[in-house]
């Protein structure tokens, strides 16, 4: 019981640690460019993560140079892609709606591994996805699907969007991860192909859109919370609880994101939250319970036949 506790105690923290991410971007959106952000956040957490995983890294790597693409990909679409596409949509698009955008996440990686992994889906999880995807569709045009021809106006969720999708291939693609590579080392290897991968793009924000990230306390204690908050902590304590409880009593933690994310948007960003953005949320959490649901009994159906 005591293990049960501490473990959601670790996931309650880590869900609000990555919640405070999304909520501090957004505030700071004016002062601190986006892909300099993120670069500076994951160069900070390569700082602290290398010397601490060589040894793992150190004994993954012959395996990890056999598969160089598999490595680029993880690091690409996870480290690289992913916070940064996000930051870049909170330059123009509420918290509010990133974070119920993020919701959609499951939804992503059950249609993605239906295309690229071959897992069929049956008639009730195509029924949860199209309810999901309704729910996406009601945060993106705000309740009136008029707004679809004027996203343009806010391009901050098709951005969000994006860095959601990249999420999404992410953790289906792990499926592919080879046995042997895991673990502190492989975190750290993501975390290096996502800084060399955003350095190019960071050179661009700073030299050609005349973007330079101004070194000052904003910029230092910005840094400081997602590199060590966000990211180093929530790492080890998700893990931490994973160890302790597993995979599947972890997993429904991730709901608290956008629901810790909404509460903080309106405390410190004043952001409102609408009756169909409450609609929309409700609609995607339906959506996966229903795809979910179809899940369970198809693997008691399993364990009975077995």
């Amino acid at each position: 019981m005591q293990n049960h506790r501490l473990a959601y105690l670790l996931l309650v923290l880590t869900t609000l640690f990555w919640a405070g991410n999304f909520v501090l971007a957004r505030a700071v959106h004016a002062h601190v460019p986006p892909i300099g952000l993120a670069f500076w956040r994951w160069a900070a957490v390569a700082i602290f993560i290398i010397p601490w995983a060589w040894k793992d890294l150190k004994q993954q790597w012959p395996l990890m140079r056999q598969h160089p693409g598999l490595m680029i990909v993880y690091g690409v679409f996870s480290v690289g892609a992913f916070n940064t596409l996000v930051y870049l949509g909170l330059q123009t698009t509420t918290a509010v709606n990133a974070l119920l955008l993020l919701s959609a996440g499951p939804v992503f990686i059950m249609l993605l591994s239906a295309i690229l992994l071959g897992h069929g889906l049956k008639l009730l999880q195509v029924l949860g996805l199209i309810v999901s995807a309704a729910g996406v569709l009601l945060v993106l045009t705000h309740g009136d699907i008029a707004n679809l021809s004027g996203l343009e106006n806010d391009p901050g969720v098709l951005w969000v969007l994006g860095g959601v999708i990249s999420w999404a291939l992410y953790s289906v693609l792990l499926h592919k991860k080879p046995a042997g590579i895991g673990g502190s080392g492989f975190f750290a290897m993501t975390v290096i192909v996502g800084v060399v991968g955003l350095l190019p793009f960071y050179l661009m924000e700073t030299f050609i859109q005349n973007r330079p990230v101004h070194i000052d306390t904003s910029l230092a204690l910005t840094v400081a919370y997602v590199a060590v908050f966000a990211s180093i902590l929530a790492y080890l304590f998700w893990n931490k609880a994973v160890e302790l409880i597993g995979a599947n009593r972890s997993s429904p933690f991730i709901h608290l994101i956008p629901a810790f994310g909404l509460v903080l948007s309106v405390i410190f960003l004043g952001e409102q939250i609408t009756a169909s953005d409450f609609l929309g949320l409700a609609l995607i959490f339906i959506g996966l319970v229903i795809a979910a649901g179809k899940l369970r009994l198809r693997k008691q159906n399993q364990n009975n036949q077995s």
